[in-house]
């Protein structure tokens, strides 16, 4: 890639993971495998990220600032539809019915999806049934008294036992204007049962035939239930704040009160520095540097903060802000080892000089998150640029070799065991002090 600054988007910046930047640098350090997940890795900037975004907006753009960002309003948000109670509150009052069906609730949508009549409920049959049986037995014979009456129309013997007569009447009555009582519930209990083969009759059943009929068999998900209420709201009685997120503030940027109060104090703070508000007076921001090395031919990039530049345009110095939690002098020297600025110094030094020819010095300005929000700016020692130097030329030389090798391994790659100890700052961080 041609020696060159472009600005660009920070995510057209990312997109190619390939060209090696800072935070790539670090993982190599770490392990070549964590540098290996992070290129597989689904880039999602956190909570902090995004704040430290911000803030270098603040500070550095604040036109940038001001289009992209907003601060929330939450009494514009009173009385909206938030939650999902919220939501089953609201669908309650419109009589909307979302949770997960009873059997009875799939038993009426299944009949009033079966348009062509296909299913059929066995507590239905059963109660067809249980109707048309009592319907054919009206009339029939039961008692004795019963057979004697049939008997005596039919000129029957009267003498003869209950089974015999009933046999007598059976042979007598020729139009078969008689029927024996067992004989129908016999005949209706059969036929009961072959109207109940393939009838739906438990919860499982009922599920299945809803499916195929494309009835719902469980609760309303969120946005199901956002709908059904819009569609039944026909007075407009409920906004949901999405909507009226949406409607406010479109595609800003929204920060919470207390970050937004943070950030000014911040801004505020940087440009009360002296130092530091003499160098943002005159140059660019968020400038995205690529170059090749020319020692490993790999494609580098970076982006910088801000580029100072005189009053004749040419560049003078780099300035980096960084969110911290501690800016003094000894608690920003720890962050420096920890999160490995010294070697983004560094390698933001070469990066700026492969393309301008310039050696340029590298400031940072710590900006610390919480209040009272101090701010210090220091530059990069001579010293810890030809540390972070060596670094990230390590990095560079490691990750050159893994690409050939097709390797990218772990701590410790021959599987040895290595002897452990406190750290030096551990040894000697005394929390009784």
């Amino acid at each position: 890639m041609k020696n060159s600054f472009h600005v660009i988007s920070n995510n057209e910046y990312h997109a190619d993971k390939t060209i090696v930047g800072h935070s790539a640098l670090v993982r190599i350090l770490k392990s070549p495998a964590h540098y290996a997940e992070y290129l597989y890795e689904e880039f999602e900037p956190t909570p902090a990220m995004a704040f430290g975004r911000a803030i270098h907006s603040a500070i550095l753009e604040p036109f940038v600032f001001e289009a992209e960002y907003d601060v929330v309003n939450e009494e514009l948000f009173v009385g909206t539809l938030y939650s999902l109670d919220d939501y089953k509150a609201a669908a309650d009052k419109l009589g909307i019915s979302y949770g997960v069906p009873t059997k009875d609730d799939l038993k009426t949508a299944i009949k009033k999806a079966d348009c062509d009549y296909l299913y059929r409920f066995k507590d239905d049959v059963v109660a067809e049934m249980a109707a048309l049986t009592q319907e054919r037995l009206t009339g029939t014979l039961q008692s004795m008294d019963d057979y004697k009456a049939a008997g005596t129309v039919l000129g029957v013997d009267l003498k003869l036992k209950k089974d015999e007569l009933k046999a007598a009447i059976k042979a007598a009555d020729v139009k078969s204007e008689y029927r024996f009582r067992e004989d129908v519930a016999a005949e209706m209990g059969a036929l009961t049962q072959e109207k109940l083969v393939n009838t739906l009759q438990s919860l499982d059943d009922y599920k299945a035939i809803a499916a195929q009929l494309f009835v719902r068999v469980d609760a309303l998900a969120k946005d199901e239930l956002k709908a059904a209420i819009k569609e039944s709201d026909v007075s407009s009685e409920f906004r949901f704040k999405e909507d009226v997120f949406q409607q406010l503030y479109g595609e800003k940027i929204v920060l919470s009160q207390e970050q937004w109060d943070a950030i000014g104090k911040m801004k505020h703070n940087a440009l009360m520095h002296k130092s530091a508000r003499n160098m943002l007076s005159i140059g660019k921001a968020e400038l995205s540097a690529f170059w090749t090395d020319p020692v490993t031919g790999i494609e580098c990039r970076c982006r910088t903060d801000w580029l100072q530049e005189n009053y004749e345009g040419i560049p003078v110095g780099i300035l980096d802000v960084k969110s911290t939690l501690d800016a003094s002098i000894s608690g920003f020297a720890r962050a420096i080892g920890k999160y490995g600025y010294d070697l983004q110094a560094a390698f933001y030094i070469d990066g700026v000089k492969a393309i301008t020819g310039l050696t340029l010095p590298f400031y940072f300005l710590a900006s610390e998150k919480n209040g009272p929000h101090a701010v210090a700016m220091y530059r990069a020692s001579d010293e810890m640029v030809e540390d972070g130097r060596r670094k990230y030329r390590a990095a560079l030389e490691l990750l050159s070799w893994c690409r050939d090798a097709g390797q990218y391994p772990s701590y410790q790659p021959f599987g040895d065991v290595e002897v452990i100890n406190l750290s030096k700052w551990d040894q000697f961080n005394d929390d009784d002090e």
